[in-house]
C-alpha cells in the first residue's frame, strides 16, 4: 500500500482527468463563508491510500493562511493536564463543564470527540474551540444508555463515534434516537454491553486489534503536508441507487464518496487522523464487508470536492471561541469553527435523509457571450 506523489489537479486546477482533457475552472467558492472558501481555493488533492473498501484522499494547500500558536486536540490536552472536563453541577445528561486551564495553547473538541467517566459516557455535539483559560459548559449526547452513576470527572477514550452516528448529530436526531443508533452499531459489531456503552464496544479487543491494523498501514502513509481528507469507499453494485449515481464510477467496484474533513494546520490534522480513520473504518471496513476497489476511483473523491465547494456555508451558533460554520444543502450535512477568520476544522458528510440533485455539467464551448 503505497502512495504516489502525484497529485490529482484533475478539473480543480489543471483540467487534466485519466487520458481525457478538460478544460474547467475550479468551483466557485463565494457561497461559503469566506475562510472556509479561501480554504477551499487553495485544496490539491493526492492519489489515495486504499485500505480495503476505504480510500482515503490526503488534502494539500497552497497559498492560504493557516493557525498560529499551539493548539491540541481534546485527548492530548486531556493527557498534557490542560483540559478538565466534569459534571454539570450534580450531573445533567445534556451537559458538562469544560475548562482550558493552559495559558498557551489553544483546544479543539471536535463534533464526535468521546470522553468517559463521569455519571455516563458522552460525545460532543459542535466543534468548540477553547482559548487558553476558557471555562464554558458544553452540549453533549449521552452513548451510554444504561449508567448513571461514578466518578465527576472525564478521561480521553481516544474515539470518535462512528460516522453513521456522526451524521445522525449532524442531521438533528434526539438523544433516543442517539442511543438506537449506538445499541445498533454495538449490536453490528458484536459488541453489546450492560450500560450500552459505545466506548466500551470501540474498545473491546475484537475491534480494537482490527482498528489498530487499518492504522498501522495507512497512518505511516499520510504524506507531509497534509491538513484534510476525503474517504471514497467501494460500491461494489453494478447500478448505484439514484442517491449515488452522480458521485460513482460505472463498473463493480466504483466508489462513492463518504465524507471529507479539513483542518487549519496540519498539526491538528495529524493528530486527530487516527480517531477519524477509526470513525470511518467501523462504518466502511469493518461493517463494510471484505471487497476491495477495482481500480482507483478518483473520479468520486473529485465530484464530491467540488459538491462540497458549490453547496456553500453559513455562520452557526459556537459555544466556545470564534465562528461555528454550517453546511445543509445539496445533500451535504457540515459543520466546522474558525478563530480569527481562519479555519480550524469542518467535516461535511452525505446526509442520508437528502437525495442529492444531478451534477450540473459545466459547459466548456460556446463562451458565454455566444449563448
Amino acid at each position: 500500500m503505497k502512495i504516489s506523489q502525484f497529485i490529482v489537479p484533475c478539473i480543480l486546477c489543471t483540467g487534466l482527468l485519466s487520458s481525457a482533457v478538460v478544460f474547467a475552472q475550479r468551483p466557485s467558492t463565494d457561497r461559503h463563508v469566506p475562510e472556509l472558501g479561501r480554504f477551499f481555493n487553495g485544496v490539491k488533492i493526492a492519489a489515495p491510500i486504499v485500505e480495503q473498501r476505504l480510500a482515503i484522499y490526503p488534502v494539500l494547500v497552497e497559498d492560504v493562511p493557516l493557525l498560529h500558536g499551539t493548539w491540541q486536540s481534546l485527548d492530548e490536552a486531556i493527557a498534557h493536564g490542560n483540559l478538565v472536563i466534569g459534571e454539570k453541577g450534580g450531573g445533567a445528561v445534556p451537559l458538562v463543564t469544560v475548562e482550558n486551564r493552559s495559558q498557551e495553547t489553544n483546544i479543539l473538541l471536535m463534533m464526535g470527540d468521546v470522553i468517559k467517566g463521569g455519571m455516563q459516557t458522552r460525545t460532543v455535539r459542535h466543534d468548540t474551540v477553547l482559548r487558553p483559560g476558557q471555562r464554558l459548559d458544553l452540549e453533549v449526547f449521552c452513548v451510554e444508555a444504561h449508567r448513571w452513576e461514578g466518578e465527576t470527572n472525564f478521561s480521553a477514550a481516544d474515539a470518535k463515534v462512528p460516522q453513521s452516528i456522526q451524521n445522525s448529530l449532524r442531521s438533528g436526531k434526539s438523544q433516543l434516537e442517539v442511543w438506537r443508533d449506538v445499541a445498533a452499531n454495538n449490536s453490528s459489531l458484536g459488541t453489546e454491553n450492560a450500560t450500552g456503552s459505545l466506548e466500551r464496544a470501540l474498545k473491546s479487543p475484537v475491534v480494537e486489534k482490527k482498528l489498530d491494523a487499518i492504522r498501522k498501514r495507512v497512518v505511516p502513509e499520510i504524506p507531509r503536508g497534509t491538513v484534510g481528507f476525503i474517504f471514497v469507499h467501494a460500491d461494489e453494485r453494478s447500478t448505484p441507487p439514484a442517491v449515488f449515481r452522480n458521485l460513482v464510477n460505472d463498473g463493480v467496484g466504483a466508489g462513492r464518496a463518504v465524507g471529507a474533513e479539513f483542518f487549519g494546520s496540519e498539526e491538528l490534522a495529524r493528530a486527530e487522523f487516527p480517531q477519524l480513520l477509526d470513525s470511518y473504518a467501523v462504518d466502511y471496513v469493518i461493517l463494510g464487508g471484505s471487497a476491495t476497489f477495482a481500480q482507483q476511483k478518483d473520479r468520486a473523491a473529485i465530484d464530491f470536492f467540488e459538491r462540497v465547494c458549490r453547496a456553500g456555508s453559513q455562520r452557526a451558533k459556537t459555544p466556545g471561541s470564534g465562528d461555528g460554520i454550517r453546511t445543509e444543502a445539496d445533500g451535504l450535512l457540515g459543520d466546522g469553527v474558525s478563530l480569527d477568520s481562519t479555519l480550524v476544522h469542518y467535516g461535511v458528510q452525505i446526509d442520508r435523509k437528502t437525495p442529492l440533485q444531478p451534477r450540473k455539467p459545466t459547459v466548456i464551448w460556446p463562451p458565454e457571450s455566444q449563448r
